[in-house]
């Protein structure tokens, strides 16, 4: 059950970095928000298939 819930709060984090994406590019400055939006998603990456 706990590796469950880390991997839902991995897959969350993930999420938010592509809506960030997403959002980002309809923007007027899509590049800065491309970079922002890699954070999250490599965070969420690393966090669901780094080492434990």
């Amino acid at each position: 059950m706990e590796k469950a819930v880390a991997y839902a709060i991995s897959a969350a984090i993930a999420a938010f970095g592509f809506w960030i994406l997403v959002f980002g590019l309809s923007s007027s400055s899509p590049a800065l928000w491309t970079v922002v939006a890699l954070v999250p998603i490599t965070i969420g990456i690393v966090s669901a298939f780094g080492p434990t």
